[in-house]
């Protein structure tokens, strides 16, 4: 066995997997959990912080159990956006894990986006004042419950994303630390600086003392405690799930892009050593700081529904089994579906949670209606592609994540946008990403090793047809934020 055995904690919003690399980024064995998501009410969306350690705990376990040697280093990759506060002492959890796709804090953002200061928030962060990210949300749990914020206050809480939050528990409470690329998803840290903005903080009304210490993405310092994980290795690197996805598909230089498509879909671009100005509806944030350098930054466009839409349908109805779709064919009358349930992201940035159904006949079927879901998907993917694509072409986009593998949706992709994708050999990049850069810690691995693509997909959807079938998507999304809003 390797002497280099990096065990990388991919912690996802449907599941938790824990990957054993070697030095060469083989992978050696992989053991996962799944996690629940609990929706208490219209907009919230949650996990049980018991259950998601539980689960990554297990799935630890199992992976080290198989491999049967010693582990060199740990990393973790996570949700970002998704957070909890726990008590100082004893690390218990006082809030679930409230996650990204939560829409809670809507209202809160809606009033405080006329609030002194709020005009700042795109300036020092690169971000829009939305609920996805976890500010407003931290600002809600507050006001619904003042004892938190006492508690927090006075010490007793802290707050951190869901890495911060495991290496915290992993290494027994030896540190409260985060990293750039988690960090600069709260609303709340100067992307240029590097640090905790004191204007935001007022913004939101976040003592100072809930916040995490901000160290290097590879640069934690924290071990692992054998009495918690069952041995002793240092935590080698923390990233934000789709800044490792960027990572993990080797795009470590300027204009190379990454497309996940999992819960929900993410197009990041690398834009090099300086935030970038980004586009209407895109969003300039961290992707990772590493090996001593300066921070590298990226370029994001957020596609809010994919893999999760996609249950959402199956579960009230609307889609039949996974995989049972019917072929595309663009050239016969078909319904449109804006599957929205964690609202609308780039470039729209509409926070309802609905789903709309424009044009179904009777003689819509079942099939009709799970391709036109998987299609409403492609469309709000294609949204992605085309507001990155305002800022800088991209020279490279490489495809991964769980649904990569659905033919249908990647080809749709491909047609709606005009753009040849670059399937990836690695699917599950993200795991990929938070190993790789521990292992460029140890000095084992070259931080820009890239994977191989696999294959290229090429539109076959002709510019008048992707033209016309655009127009309806638009016309279609019109329709339902007008219904939200009230018109």
């Amino acid at each position: 066995m390797s002497d280099h055995v990096i065990l990388a904690i991919d912690q996802g919003s449907s599941s938790t997997r824990c990957t054993a690399f070697d030095e060469g980024l083989r992978t050696l064995g992989t053991s996962s959990r799944p996690v629940a998501t609990l929706r208490p009410a219209p907009g919230m969306v949650e996990h049980d912080p018991a259950d998601l350690l539980a689960g990554v705990l297990d799935a630890l376990a199992e992976t080290r159990a198989a491999l049967g040697g010693s582990v060199a280093a740990v990393a973790i990759a996570n949700q970002t956006e998704t957070f909890l506060l726990w008590d100082r002492s004893t690390g218990k959890p006082v809030t679930p894990v409230v996650s990204w796709q939560d829409q809670r804090a809507a209202d809160l953002c809606a009033r405080l986006a006329t609030a002194p200061g709020a005009d700042r928030v795109a300036g020092i962060t690169g971000l829009a004042l939305d609920p996805t990210f976890s500010a407003p949300k931290l600002r809600w749990l507050f006001d619904a419950d003042p004892e938190l914020e006492r508690r927090a206050g006075s010490g007793e809480l802290l707050f951190g994303d869901v890495a911060c939050w495991l290496a915290h528990r992993l290494s027994g409470g030896a540190g409260h630390l985060t990293e750039p690329s988690n960090a600069c998803r709260t609303l709340l840290l100067d992307l240029v600086a590097l640090d905790w903005d004191a204007g935001l903080i007022d913004l939101f009304g976040v003592p100072r003392e809930v916040l995490p210490e901000i160290r290097p993405s590879d640069g934690a310092a924290l071990n692992t405690s054998a009495e918690v994980a069952g041995f002793e290795a240092p935590v080698a690197a923390m990233l934000g799930d789709q800044q490792a996805a960027l990572y993990g598909q080797g795009c470590t230089r300027p204009r190379m892009a990454a497309l996940t498509l999992g819960t929900g879909a993410f197009l990041w671009l690398n834009v090099g050593a300086a935030p970038a100005q980004p586009p209407q509806g895109v969003l300039s944030t961290a992707a990772w700081q590493a090996g001593g350098d300066g921070a590298t930054y990226a370029l994001e466009a957020f596609g809010a529904n994919a893999g999760n839409a996609l249950a959402v349908l199956r579960l009230q109805g609307l889609a039949p089994e996974e995989g049972a779709t019917a072929a595309l064919d663009w050239s016969r009358p078909h319904p449109i579906v804006v599957p929205a349930p964690a609202g609308l992201g780039t470039p729209y940035w509409h926070g309802a949670d609905r789903i709309t159904v424009l044009g179904a006949t009777s003689q819509t079927s079942a099939a009709d209606l799970a391709t036109a879901g998987l299609v409403g998907v492609a469309h709000q993917i294609a949204d992605v592609l085309e507001a990155i694509d305002a800022q800088a072409t991209a020279d490279v986009i490489r495809v991964g994540g769980g649904l990569a593998s659905s033919d249908t949706l990647v080809q749709a992709v491909a047609d709606l946008s005009g753009v040849t994708l670059a399937l990836s050999q690695v699917r599950e990049a993200t795991a990929r990403g938070a190993g790789a850069m521990a292992a460029a810690a140890l000095g084992v691995l070259d931080p820009g090793a890239e994977p191989g693509v696999s294959s290229r997909v090429e539109p076959q959807l002709d510019d008048q047809g992707r033209a016309r079938e655009r127009a309806r998507w638009r016309e279609a999304v019109a329709a339902h934020t007008a219904w939200e809003d009230g018109a």
